[in-house]
């Protein structure tokens, strides 16, 4: 099967509309989503609506669940409760109702999808060094994690034999196929597929990744995506400025 893995998209509708207009001819046949569906865009309910109306397979972010009062949102910057404050006053019943229902963790395998670390996925640590990653691949009951929350792509080959990562690629990742072994007793993979709505890489284009199992490949990829438009909706909601000039620079 042919899976897109897609993270943090932020409500934004214009980079997430781009994306799927790429999957439609990748014969995708499964969408996965690390969480973040929401917060900081302005358009969290068309988000929501496009993911639920592909049946795409998705876990809680940390945005999501500060945006429906579940998390505490004294360790976000001002910015961010910001737009998590305007993000509430936007959700209808059943946009709380669909965001409750995101698990922290799931598994569809060969794949365990999770928003930060597979240890302590409530606390949603951001996976950043060696020692938080071979954590979470320690933790990892199948052959892939798949995990977001830095919006940093990456590709990490954990040799659980020997307890050493065999190989850890970070952005700019090469778009052409990254194979893997399947043998879950040997090899642990963590997959970060970057961000949909707000990359943090230095290229403001939407990350994803495809994710191939009958041929074991990962690819990654960016598509460019109307970010003025993204940007104009932002400064008219009425959204801090900072949330708007980040995009067009990928930070």
């Amino acid at each position: 099967m042919r899976y897109a893995i897609l993270s943090d998209i932020h409500s934004n509708l214009e980079a997430l509309s781009t994306v799927l207009d790429a999957l439609a001819a990748e014969r995708v046949d499964r969408i996965l989503c690390l969480g973040d569906v929401i917060g900081y865009g302005a358009d969290p309910t068309a988000c929501l609506e496009h993911l639920q109306a592909r049946e795409a397979v998705t876990v809680g972010g940390n945005h999501d669940l500060a945006c429906i009062g579940k998390l505490d949102v004294n360790g976000f910057n001002d910015a961010a409760r910001a737009a998590v404050r305007w993000t509430r006053n936007q959700l209808s019943i059943a946009d709380v109702d669909a965001l409750r229902r995101f698990p922290l963790t799931v598994t569809v395998e060969p794949f365990t999808l999770v928003h930060g670390s597979l240890r302590h996925p409530q606390r949603f640590d951001y996976l950043v060094d060696a020692a938080q990653v071979v954590d979470t691949l320690t933790t990892c009951r199948t052959l892939i994690c798949l995990a977001g929350h830095t919006h940093l792509p990456c590709f990490v080959e954990f040799d659980r034999v020997h307890r050493r990562l065999a190989r850890m690629l970070t952005s700019p990742l090469p778009m052409a196929d990254l194979a893997y072994e399947e043998v879950p007793e040997t090899w642990r993979y963590l997959i970060n597929p970057g961000s949909v709505g707000q990359p943090r890489d230095g290229d403001p284009r939407a990350s994803f990744a495809i994710v191939d199992t009958e041929r074991r490949r990962v690819s990654f990829q960016r598509v460019p995506y109307d970010v003025a438009a993204a940007q104009r909706k932002i400064r008219q909601a009425g959204l801090p400025e900072f949330l708007a000039a980040r995009l067009e620079v990928g930070r």
